[in-house]
C-alpha cells in the first residue's frame, strides 16, 4: 500500500482533514507562546533577588526624599511669589 499523499488526494479528505491540522498548528503556536512567556516570567522573578529589592527600596526612599524637598521648595517659591504680587 502506498502511504504517500499527493495533492489530488487532499481534495477527497473533507472538512475534518483540514480542520485537524489547522487546530494542531494553532494549538502548537499557542503552547509555544505561553511556554516562552512563563519562562520569561520565571527568569524575571529569579533576577529579582533580595539585593536588587534592597537597592530598589533604597532608590525609592531617596526619590521620596528628593520629592519632599522639591515640594518644600515649591511651597517656599509660592510664598515668595505671593509676597511679590502683594507689593504695590
Amino acid at each position: 500500500m502506498n502511504s504517500i499523499l499527493y495533492a489530488s488526494d487532499w481534495s477527497n479528505v473533507g472538512a475534518v482533514g483540514w480542520i485537524i491540522p489547522v487546530v494542531a498548528i494553532i494549538g502548537g503556536s499557542t503552547f509555544l507562546t505561553l511556554a516562552t512567556y512563563w519562562k520569561y516570567r520565571q527568569r524575571t522573578s529569579q533576577v529579582a533577588s533580595p539585593e536588587l529589592r534592597r537597592t530598589l527600596d533604597a532608590n525609592t526612599e531617596a526619590s521620596r526624599a528628593v520629592l519632599a524637598k522639591l515640594d518644600a521648595l515649591d511651597q517656599r517659591l509660592a510664598t515668595v511669589e505671593k509676597t511679590l504680587t502683594d507689593i504695590p
